[in-house]
């Protein structure tokens, strides 16, 4: 974790360190979804290609449509 106390910057659920590449590309994509959903985004794509780039995890375009059409 980060020095600043208010900071996330690492998964803090429990076996989020464990999870499979695919995994984490699923669950992030759960949560980018569950965010448009509720209205705090609007493009879906734009918005996981964000967090996939925070996460650290490289995605071609052709993974990602198919993560992207489940």
């Amino acid at each position: 974790m980060a020095d600043d106390p208010g900071f996330q910057d690492a998964p803090i659920e429990h076996g989020a360190t464990e999870a499979t590449r695919t995994e984490q590309i699923r669950g992030i994509l759960e949560q980018v979804r569950e965010d448009v959903r509720l209205g705090h985004a609007h493009d879906e794509a734009e918005l996981l290609r964000q967090r996939l780039s925070e996460a650290g995890i490289a995605v071609g375009e052709d993974e990602l449509e198919q993560f992207s059409d489940r």
